[in-house]
């Protein structure tokens, strides 16, 4: 066996190759069968001493924009370092090609190693565009033919997934923290890491996979799931009650200080008591037992309207603590202020249910509302949906807001979250009794605009009328299948979320599930080579380039610019013509205030060449890169093409090489 068999434990996939985690199921194996097919058959036409340079890229930007983060090239000089055939490898391939290879073959591919590779490639991290190579490779032509799979697989997901969180990453704001969820929703376990890596290279703050938090020193966060709330049925079912105090460690009872302040809370909230879950306090006190500095509960477990529905002739089952003659009774509600000329939540059409995720659904002409809820993530995401969408939600606001901006709902949408928010509350009261300092909840379903502002109003009167200031800063995470567009509509409807926990969307890609990063012969033997198409865009730039992005006074890029290898690159203050590649009419001269060069070799002679950064770096050069694009080119609706050209020399080489290849017709 080899280092690689004897590393690769059987219960893991990972394995320490020095001073990098290295996937064991990235090896040379993990390709497509006709990329062995082919070595054979170039072995077999004497073409081993071939050299051959392939581009690695991609046509289009993904989601609708036009930007694309390039990722993964760590783990392309990963697998450059270890590529090698086990002999179980070499026992497998004689088993599985077909039958006739010569025995010769097999031991050519033991002795094949990427030492006479050459790996060029633009910084890890970069903003990137359509065309422009991300990676660049030289060396012997049935070596790097062999590469194309594995490193296509580690790039394509790699950049989408960093591309995608970017993209969150800008709707949600600067102020606002984005948590990966996506592990159980992810592609497999593999996906499932990846995802968390690049989630957190694009730009978000952490994530709930604790094995990609080992991994690559990720922050890991979470809080707990509606079952540990639905686990407790009564408070006869706490077991333990006690917890030391902070400061002077004395054993208290929680529940006691939980019920006292309970008392207090349904009166300043005007909830009563019945109308909130003896389970679900036990399990938040058993909760802050347990976590007393890291108190984070989910609020939104009982619809307290259903359950009164369902149980209308059922006497509730009160706590016998809160009988006591010091409880004060159960307030009347007290009805709304008429805003805009709704009473009570109502307008002259009847509202028969609450929003989901900041959007009010199936809303007819006359301002009735269907008892059906449509979702916000089943909608299509395209650039005229999201349009309506944002239409929709802004004619919503106008009949659904108050004077102060908070999303107004009927009285009894609210019973279904104050449950949670009076529970909630009065525990971390309690720990503050104690000497503790609760960190927030999480709200996982219903109209978020509005439950969000219906929770800081809530946590704003405790601190006033408790003098706890720090009550005001509790932190609000929300989740429930969050895309881009439920972010930008939360916006528009001035949430108070201060926290975003995203899965499905995030990891999975929905919008855009591939990026379509292909891998194109351009020389052979220092000749070059084109692929010709009807379709233009198929068409590939041939021959040995480099890339340059040229920048404009301001510090924006102004454009990306093809040229031979053979030509000098462009220079600050001098004027280049640049030329798109395919159409004739569109040029321009550019007088670039900077140039930087965009490729560096990563990898020669067997090792690797630069100082990889680590992945907080690349995750800090994310956003230095974002900032070098105008703000048209990172909207999120219609954004303006960035531009990438040809210089002029390589512009006339391409249609020359193009009508050299291109079958002459015949008419008859």
């Amino acid at each position: 066996m080899n280092d690689r068999e004897l590393s690769c434990s059987a219960g893991g996939q990972f394995m320490d190759r020095g001073r990098m985690n290295q996937n064991g199921v990235v090896q040379p194996l993990l390709t497509d069968l006709y990329q062995i097919t082919m070595a054979y058959a170039y072995w077999k036409s004497d073409k081993t001493d071939d050299t051959a340079v392939f581009d690695l890229f991609f046509r289009n930007n993904p989601f609708h924009g036009e930007f694309t983060i390039f990722a993964g090239l760590e783990e392309c000089l990963k697998f450059l370092d270890s590529f090698h055939y086990s002999q179980s490898d070499i026992e497998y391939l004689k088993q599985t090609l077909p039958e006739g290879i010569e025995h010769e073959f097999f031991e050519y591919l033991g002795n094949l190693t990427a030492r006479d590779v050459t790996l060029y490639a633009i910084d890890e991290g970069t903003v990137a565009f359509p065309r422009v190579p991300i990676i660049k490779i030289e060396g012997p032509l049935i070596i790097v033919q062999l590469l194309e799979t594995t490193l296509l697989t580690l790039v394509n997901y790699a950049s989408l997934m960093a591309t995608n969180a970017a993209r969150y990453r800008m709707v949600a704001g600067k102020h606002v923290k984005l948590l990966e969820f996506g592990l159980r929703r992810a592609q497999g376990p593999d996906g499932g890491l990846s995802a968390s890596k690049y989630s957190y290279t694009g730009g978000f703050d952490g994530t709930s996979n604790v094995l990609a938090g080992k991994l690559f020193n990720i922050p890991v966060k979470g809080t707990h799931a509606h079952a540990y709330i639905t686990s407790f049925s009564s408070i006869g079912e706490l077991k333990t009650r006690l917890i030391k105090h902070k400061q002077t460690g004395i054993m208290e009872d929680l529940l006691e200080h939980a019920i006292r302040h309970r008392a207090m809370l349904s009166h300043l909230l005007d909830v009563s008591t019945e109308e909130s879950s003896e389970g679900e306090l036990a399990a938040m006190v058993s909760y802050a037992i347990a976590f007393p500095d890291g108190f984070m509960a989910l609020v939104d477990t009982y619809d307290v309207k259903s359950r009164e529905t369902k149980q209308a002739n059922t006497e509730p089952k009160l706590i016998s603590d809160i009988k006591s003659e010091n409880s004060p009774p159960k307030p009347k509600p007290k009805p709304k202020p008429s805003t805009n000329g709704h009473q009570n939540g109502q307008s002259n059409g009847q509202i028969n249910g609450p929003k989901t995720n900041g959007v009010q659904n199936g809303i007819a002409q006359n301002g009735s509302r269907s008892p059906t809820d449509t979702n916000l993530q089943d909608t299509k995401t395209s650039k005229t949906t999201t349009t309506t969408a944002t239409a929709t939600t802004t004619a919503t606001l106008k009949t659904t807001t108050v004077s102060n901006g908070t999303a107004y709902l009927p009285k009894y949408v609210e019973k279904s979250f104050r449950s949670g928010l009076l529970n909630f509350s009065a525990v971390a009261l309690a720990l503050n009794d104690l000497g503790y300092h609760a960190l927030g909840i999480r709200i996982d379903s219903g109209d978020l605009a509005y439950l969000s502002c219906l929770a800081r109003e809530t946590f704003e009167k405790v601190a006033e009328r408790f003098k706890v200031p720090w009550f005001n800063k509790l932190t609000i995470v929300a989740s429930n299948d969050i895309n881009e567009d439920t972010i930008l509509s939360l916006n528009e409807q001035g949430h108070k979320i201060d926290c975003f926990g995203i899965g499905t969307h995030l990891v999975t890609c929905q919008r855009q599930p591939a990026l379509g990063c292909v891998y194109k012969l351009v020389e052979i033997n220092g000749q070059p080579r084109i692929k010709l198409s009807q379709d233009v865009e198929k068409v590939t730039m041939p021959g040995n380039k480099n890339a340059y992005r040229l920048y404009s006074a301001d510090g924006h890029a102004l454009i990306d610019l093809l040229q031979k290898v053979s030509e000098p690159p462009p220079a600050v203050g001098q004027k280049v013509l640049c030329r798109h590649p395919f159409q004739e009419s569109k040029r321009a001269y550019v007088i670039p205030s900077h140039v930087e060069s965009l490729y560096k070799v990563y990898w020669k002679s067997g090792k690797i060449c630069q100082q990889l950064p680590t992945l907080e770096q690349v995750r800090e050069k994310v956003q230095i890169s974002l900032k070098t694009l105008r703000n048209d080119h990172k909207r999120t609706l219609n954004p303006t093409p960035y531009k990438v050209a040809v210089s002029d020399n390589l512009y006339n080489f391409i249609h020359d090489l193009w009508l050299q290849n291109a079958p002459i017709g015949e008419l008859s």
